[in-house]
């Protein structure tokens, strides 16, 4: 029909560039999570014909997407390509050492160039993504029950104790100990 071949099939090709983040800030936020929250609700009440009403609201959310998405021209397909790059190498690499350099080499730029690039599309730098990546990590792990921060540290690629403690402070507004505290009370 006409709402696939015209917006479904040319979004599944990446041929519209969706935003990606979208925070309370966003003028769309507020109809979004409208949308996920009757999402949410049909799926838990598993009524008869939900499957339905949940596939009306995808396409709705999917409209108020296309308010804000734009044709994608052949730069940005390459610009969209290599961040993708980046992004799949943090993810296979987080627990490693990764350098600004190694980076913007995925990219063929230079390291005054890439951290520009990952800025602008990313909205923060590279070392913010790399260490918001690490600390959900971390938080994985937390809740898988590896309680010693420590080895939780290390796991996920920090290499500085007190910095791993301030940068999940900064983020979660609590020390990783107790973060795990919660955690414990949560379970029992």
């Amino acid at each position: 029909d006409i709402c696939s071949t015209r917006y479904l099939v040319p979004i599944m090709n990446q041929e519209f560039a969706m935003p990606c983040l979208i925070t309370g800030k966003h003028s769309v936020y507020a109809s979004l999570r409208k949308v996920f929250d009757q999402i949410t609700s049909l799926y838990d009440e598993n009524v008869d014909g939900y499957e339905l009403a949940l596939k009306a609201l995808l396409l709705q959310a999917i409209f108020l997407l296309l308010q804000y998405s734009k044709k994608i021209t052949k730069k940005e397909e390459q610009h969209s390509e290599k961040l993708k790059s980046v992004l799949d190498y943090i993810g296979e690499h987080y627990a490693e050492p990764i350098s600004i350099a190694e980076l913007a080499e995925l990219c063929y730029f230079s390291e005054y160039h890439f951290m520009r690039f990952f800025k602008k599309h990313m909205n923060m730098t590279c070392v913010e993504y790399m260490n918001n990546f690490r600390l959900e990590k971390a938080v994985e792990l937390f809740e898988q029950g590896h309680l010693s921060i420590i080895e939780v540290s290390m796991s996920v690629g920090f290499r500085n104790l007190s910095y791993f403690h301030r940068a999940f402070k900064k983020k979660y507004g609590m020390t990783p100990l107790t973060f795990i505290n919660k955690l414990k009370n949560t379970v029992q």
